[in-house]
């Protein structure tokens, strides 16, 4: 007797965390780090106390995995930690898990909301995750997003506090997504209590309504 998948399995078996983890880890390897760390969601390399900048070695790698990221899902941040007397390392950041969601939030411009409600939404770049980015007080902590989606948050409240993150001009407005038939993963960028998930399907404009 066959088992009859669920949908949302079959959704996301189009993307695998274990494979872009081997593909990363391979190119670690090629650049010649032969032991990297393996994390839950990332990959990453200790450099040595007192870096001041990437090693020529660090940087063809990235230029690897940037490569790899223009034609595959699964990497959505590479970070280049140097300046610092210890804990210097550059790591690569996996999208991994899965999120059940039936309803969600995207907040926008008005002037974008007539294009969106006609066309749908299209996996773009995500933007300005200022707490995840730039210098820390010491020291050169450099992140680049290196993934194309679709965001969105999973409540009406944390839809409304998305101001507090990103600049929607004079009059925004809050669409609401039927989530359902989607494949969407937790976004790790944003912090926790905001419950925002991404996708990297396009949504379509018949499954996207003006909430508020």
């Amino acid at each position: 007797m066959k088992h009859i998948k669920l949908f949302e399995q079959f959704i996301n078996e189009a993307y695998s965390s274990d494979k872009v983890k081997d593909d990363i880890v391979k190119l670690f390897i090629k650049a010649g780090f032969n032991d990297p760390v393996i994390g839950s969601r990332s990959i990453s390399v200790k450099l040595p106390n007192d870096t001041k900048k990437a090693p020529p070695e660090i940087v063809k790698l990235e230029k690897e995995i940037k490569k790899w990221a223009k034609s595959n899902d699964g990497v959505l941040t590479t970070k280049t930690a140097v300046g610092y007397s210890s804990g210097n390392d550059f790591s690569v950041m996996i999208a991994s898990g899965s999120a059940r969601v039936g309803k969600a939030y995207h907040k926008t411009a008005r002037k974008n909301a007539e294009a969106i409600l006609k066309n749908g939404m299209s996996a773009r770049e995500a933007n300005g995750h200022s707490d995840t980015f730039g210098s820390g007080l010491s020291g050169s902590n450099s992140t680049e997003q290196l993934y194309r989606a679709t965001f969105a948050v999973t409540s009406i409240g944390a839809a409304r506090k998305l101001d507090q993150y990103f600049d929607f001009g004079d009059d925004p407005v809050i669409l609401e997504i039927n989530g359902k038939g989607y494949g969407w993963m937790p976004d790790p960028l944003m912090p926790p209590d905001m419950k925002s998930v991404f996708t990297y399907n396009d949504i379509k404009a018949e499954d996207i309504k003006i909430k508020e």
